[in-house]
């Protein structure tokens, strides 16, 4: 999309969203589906209490979901300064924790009858209007524990996993504090490999560059980096989170010119004030590293009140609207699905029996 017509399309876009009713939105679920990289919805909040995320995802026509686990979650809180570490987990505890929240998804979701991506055929399925879960987690320091754990969890379900997050760990270091291990660790070698053996997706977001460049160096499949932004300023671990937690153009590109793809989050301080704005930030990132590399990762309920995203149905609106401007339709069904769906299969069909 050129310069100009994204101008155009910001002046344009608040009105033709007030046009967008939910019939309207059904219509459109069934023919072009969403994948989300990247969603915590529910998790921090009573997102999920008055309507089933099965239901809130066959209304909203987001028929893949990487609805993530917080790995670490109990060794930090949110401070002035961003989601900060508060304590040490002693040996075992990440796996129970990780276990603890793994057992409680799996439960929830058959119980609610909503399927989990378990192989290919079930990316299909989704595609073609089934909704699914990809089960995800963010920061795998339970690996430290065991590369064992990553076999087990492979089995219950889990076929995204984020190797850093917010606590310091044994795999490699990450973008809002110091640098521990200068990049990745072997057992963060170790788990990557143990990702492409057993068909797992991996996830570098919040992974400060140099693990991305070794990761990068050692997996035998697609790499993708599931939420932030695209910044070409170069930022440290010492500024602010919403800023050191971006990814520099340069490595945006490394991790596209691998085949992976880069997700979006739906960051007020990175998209502006609305749905119109994170449909314009995706294009600009389309016209960045290519539109094959570009797909939603809003971090839904991770981002909390900073967010300009509050439920499924704001993701249809982004499709919408990007259709409403005569964005291609490769270049719409790519990052609206295929290209999120299409790094998860390349992990998924690496798989070594």
């Amino acid at each position: 999309m050129q310069s100009d017509t994204r101008r155009h399309f910001l002046k344009t876009a608040g009105a033709l969203a007030l046009a967008l009713g939910p019939a309207r939105m059904l219509r459109a679920a069934a023919d072009l589906p969403i994948a989300d990289a990247h969603s915590h919805i529910g998790m921090f909040s009573s997102k999920l209490s008055d309507r089933p995320l099965k239901l809130r995802m066959q209304e909203s026509g987001v028929m893949l979901l990487a609805w993530s686990i917080v790995g670490d979650s109990r060794w930090t809180a949110r401070t002035n300064s961003g989601i900060k570490q508060q304590s040490v987990p002693a040996p075992g505890e990440q796996a129970g924790h990780f276990r603890q929240k793994l057992d409680a998804m799996r439960r929830y979701l058959a119980a609610t009858g909503l399927g989990y991506v378990q192989t290919p055929a079930d990316i299909d399925a989704a595609r073609s209007g089934t909704p699914h879960v990809v089960i995800a987690v963010e920061g795998a320091g339970f690996a430290a524990d065991g590369l064992e754990l990553l076999d087990r969890a492979y089995a219950d379900g889990l076929r995204h996993l984020q190797l850093v997050h917010y606590i310091r760990n044994a795999l490699g270091d990450f973008q809002t504090e110091p640098p521990q291990h200068d990049g990745m660790t072997q057992l963060g070698v170790d788990v990557v490999k143990s990702c492409n053996r057993l068909g797992m997706l991996v996830d570098l977001a919040h992974a400060t560059n140099p693990v991305i460049d070794k990761a990068l160096e050692v997996s035998a499949t697609p790499i993708i980096w599931s939420h932030s932004a695209i910044t070409t300023t170069q930022y440290t671990w010492a500024q602010s989170s919403n800023l050191s937690r971006r990814l520099h153009i340069d490595y945006a590109k490394k991790i596209a010119q691998r085949g992976g793809a880069v997700g979006l989050w739906s960051l007020r301080s990175s998209v502006g004030s609305s749905p119109a704005g994170y449909a314009d930030e995706l294009m600009r990132m389309a016209d960045a590293i290519g539109p094959e590399h570009v797909m939603f990762g809003t971090d839904l309920d991770g981002v909390g009140k900073f967010g300009v995203m509050y439920g499924l149905d704001d993701l249809r609106q982004v499709a919408d609207l990007l259709r409403e401007r005569g964005v291609d339709d490769r270049t719409l069904r790519g990052i609206c699905f295929d290209n999120y769906a299409r790094c998860l299969r390349a992990a998924m069909e690496a798989r070594q029996a």
